[in-house]
């Protein structure tokens, strides 16, 4: 159609797959199929040695060194300047299509990544990939909000010894990223963009009264 954006589909395709490739499938085994004896239980009061096990907070240390966190920043990151950078061609009139189109794609992934259904949904707090979706989010005509994104970040990262839970954490990077966003990447429809995307999530979670939360695996030890 003459009104709608050029499509390159090599790009299209490969933002595609690291954007809404779940990241429960990154476990080993579920790709190749060998049985381990591991189980994967949710982060809700279990310390790193002797903490309040009533605090539910993010363990950022504990985070910083599990290696699938990097790879679903990454990814995140790849896949979103794959999609709003190289996956089309737009003239200015098709800049409101181009972001409805990147922003549903988006929107996708988010949900892929961070709700799952077993015997019950549960919200998964993505809190690397969803930095690294955001920090990908601009277009041709915007010199990008990668700054702001990044300057977000490493905000709730300080603020993370105060903030609860999970869900807040990702509450107040939503928040955050609009006025940074708005301030220093200068499109306000790009910023209402990015920090809806973000927000969205916890909103889920609060609507369906499910807690966001951090999984963890383990080795099973037969107890």
């Amino acid at each position: 159609m003459e009104n709608f954006p050029t499509v390159h589909w090599p790009y299209l395709a490969a933002a595609l797959v690291m954007l809404w490739f779940p990241r429960q499938w990154l476990r080993a085994g579920r790709l190749t199929g060998k049985r381990r004896r591991e189980r994967e239980t949710m982060e809700r009061f279990q310390q790193d040695g002797g903490n309040d096990p009533d605090d539910k907070s993010v363990r950022l240390k504990r985070e910083l060194k599990n290696p699938r966190n990097y790879i679903d920043f990454f990814r995140g990151l790849a896949g979103s300047l794959a999609l709003w950078h190289f996956s089309f061609t737009i003239e200015l009139e098709q800049r409101d299509l181009f972001h409805t189109i990147c922003g549903l794609i988006s929107l996708v992934a988010i949900i892929i990544q961070t709700t799952r259904w077993r015997e019950r949904v549960t919200f998964f707090a993505a809190i690397f990939f969803l930095p690294g979706l955001s920090m990908g989010i601009s277009d041709p005509f915007v010199l990008g909000n990668h700054f702001s994104a990044s300057m977000a970040f490493l905000l709730v990262c300080a603020f993370n010894p105060v903030i609860p839970t999970p869900r807040m954490f990702m509450t107040v990077y939503g928040l955050l990223l609009l006025p940074f966003d708005w301030l220093l990447g200068g499109d306000f429809q790009l910023a209402w963009i990015n920090s809806l995307l973000a927000l969205l999530p916890p909103l889920f979670s609060l609507m369906a009264k499910r807690p966001m939360v951090i999984f963890t695996r383990k080795r099973h030890l037969g107890w």
